[in-house]
């Protein structure tokens, strides 16, 4: 398994954060038990998190709460029965009192004080009482929702930040492993030069390629040849560059070149002893048994 591929896969933040599915939760909390590299991740992540929201934590406006409770009408039990109890009284007094102006004035089904009474009755309304807690409950809806939506932008938030810094992480990494690899490229060429058992023999730039650069380091005594290029243009597609010696006026071939070649030491093949020159032309793919004169790029003579 790539471990590394699995924790770059943002499956450990998506977990802290809880919209992993339970399938997924279920995996991460398996993997983190085998594998201590991602247990070591998921608690950096964790605590990467809550440093974060320590950090960026905020509250809601003071305003908003005052707004939602001051549309919200908090009766206590009490008043409203009270108040319930007033109303009843006003109509059971109205109703009375249509009821008596009936007896001391006998009236007929024409006249229009009978209607009086129905009238009352008409008059009588119903009201429903909505309990206290019922209000609260509402209210404690409304400010939960609203905190709700304001925690999930806070994770966004944090989640993006999360993300934000494993690429600037990662890009740190990058450019330190390129600083090691400059280092230790240095070091190797440093070494070459301070060894007395290399010859050190600088192939200059030719007419083809005046501007290049080229250092031949040979072990006189195990006939061995390392190369460092200073400077070689890319070479075409389909081209390579291969690396001649000169013994007794005759060209040897010590190898090709990685096309790759900025930045390292080549090992080539072995010379011969008594080679007076090195030299370096541009072949087809894989190289030819003998130079082709009008491409050699560089040569140095040993001295």
């Amino acid at each position: 398994m790539n471990i590394q591929a699995y924790i770059e896969s943002g499956i450990l933040e998506e977990y802290v954060l809880g919209t992993v599915t339970p399938q997924e939760k279920q995996e991460v909390e398996c993997m983190s038990h085998i594998y201590p590299e991602i247990k070591e991740e998921l608690l950096r992540t964790e605590s990467a998190l809550e440093e974060y929201a320590l950090k960026h934590q905020a509250t809601p406006p003071p305003a908003l709460k005052e707004s939602i409770f001051a549309q919200m009408n908090f009766e206590t039990p009490a008043e409203e029965e009270s108040r319930a109890a007033d109303i009843a009284e006003d109509k059971t007094v109205a109703l009375s009192d249509a009821a008596t102006g009936a007896q001391a004035t006998p009236v007929t089904p024409a006249q229009p004080e009978a209607r009086v009474i129905d009238h009352a009755f008409d008059r009588v309304e119903t009201q429903v009482v909505t309990p206290g807690w019922a209000k609260l409950a509402v209210a404690a809806a409304v400010l939960l929702a609203l905190f709700a939506g304001w925690s999930a932008m806070q994770m966004t938030d944090m989640k993006n930040a999360s993300n934000a810094a494993v690429a600037k992480v990662e890009s740190m990494q990058a450019d330190m492993a390129a600083m090691k690899a400059q280092t230790e490229y240095n070091e190797a060429v440093a070494a070459l030069f301070r060894n007395p058992t290399y010859k050190h023999v600088h192939l200059a730039g030719l007419q083809k390629s005046p501007e290049s650069a080229v250092s031949a380091f040979w072990n006189t005594q195990t006939n061995e040849v390392l190369i460092d290029v200073q400077n070689l243009p890319a070479a075409p597609q389909g081209k390579q560059y291969q690396l001649w010696s000169i013994v007794d006026g005759k060209p040897v071939d010590i190898g090709m070149l990685d096309n790759a070649f900025t930045g390292k030491v080549l090992k080539m093949k072995n010379t011969k002893a008594g080679s007076a020159a090195f030299a370096i032309t541009l072949e087809k793919e894989g190289g030819n048994p003998t130079p082709t004169m009008e491409e050699m790029y560089v040569m140095g003579k040993v001295v």
